[in-house]
């Protein structure tokens, strides 16, 4: 396997997350050992990469022009290292991955079990946060691939439909709104709703939809925010709260009648699930990871 000059490899670690401490933790080494390495590039270059704003690590102007080369440098010797792998019939590299919460933890798992099984040289990392930060972490290039849920208004990102998803109104079973049924929307309006929290792309939507319907989501009882569809319906268990989640986060719950879905007619939300990455023609592993993909989610 191609290896990138180390002393590089740890400045790469340290721009990319700002921090130190985490480049040793990735990189197997002492904190110590990193400031080493970070100083002898500094003197083989003349100029300081990185500086203390109070209690933050940012990057000098040098540090930044030479993080901008180095992501280059990275990708073409990942790429480099692909294709001399094919020559050997062997898939090898480091796949690095981005997505929203639903999908990161109902549709990615099994995907990525079977696409590991069959490649097992392939060092693959999933990396799970709101829409938002998927696309943050596209643009600082800490990911290749993100699958988020809907479309940012930037341009300068290419978006794929992989998926039709519906967001469902839930409860728990014993849950007195399934009393009044069938429930109008003024009654469920009355109720306490639990939300993810700002900038997930479940919420955008769910927004959206309200306010499309004339309802806004100030009008509604929230308290409680939660960070995963997991934390959320395990909130909703044990409370009189009402969800509105992903019908693949929900599945095994209504299956199980620990859930029940409320049934407003007209208040359906759909949604569609996209593959996100940054212009330009995918290649190498991501390219042979969305074939893999795409193939999986259409058997």
């Amino acid at each position: 396997m191609l290896e990138i000059n180390f002393r590089i490899k740890v400045f790469y670690h340290a721009a990319r997350d700002l921090s130190f401490t985490k480049a040793s933790r990735e990189l197997n080494i002492s904190q110590p050992a990193v400031s080493k390495h970070i100083q002898e590039l500094e003197n083989t270059i003349g100029q300081a990469l990185f500086k203390r704003n109070g209690s933050r690590l940012v990057l000098t102007e040098a540090g930044s022009t030479l993080l901008e080369s180095v992501q280059v440098i990275i990708q073409e010797y990942e790429l480099a290292d692909y294709k001399l792998g094919l020559l050997n019939n062997q898939v090898r590299g480091n796949l690095i991955i981005g997505a929203s919460t639903t999908i990161a933890q109902y549709i990615l798992p099994k995907i990525i079990a079977e696409f590991s099984s069959e490649n097992p040289s392939v060092n693959i990392k999933l990396f799970t946060g709101n829409t938002a930060q998927v696309v943050r972490w596209l643009y600082e290039r800490k990911i290749g691939l993100g699958f988020v849920e809907g479309i940012a208004e930037d341009q300068s990102l290419k978006y794929s439909k992989i998926l039709d998803d519906q967001l469902i109104w839930v409860a728990r079973n014993s849950h007195p709104l399934f009393d009044q049924e069938p429930i109008s929307l003024e009654y469920a309006k009355q109720q306490e709703f639990i939300f993810r929290e700002p900038g997930s792309g479940t919420n955008d939507i769910v927004f959206q939809k309200f306010k499309e319907n004339g309802l806004h989501a100030n009008e509604l009882i929230n308290r409680v925010q939660m960070s995963s569809s997991e934390s959320i319906k395990q909130y909703i268990r044990y409370s009189n709260s009402i969800g509105i989640l992903s019908r693949y986060a929900v599945k095994n719950e209504l299956e199980n009648g620990i859930l029940r879905q409320i049934e407003i007619e007209g208040k359906e939300i759909n949604r569609e699930l996209y593959l996100v990455h940054l212009h330009g023609e995918l290649s190498g592993l991501p390219k042979q990871f969305i074939r893999f993909l795409n193939q999986a989610l259409k058997s």
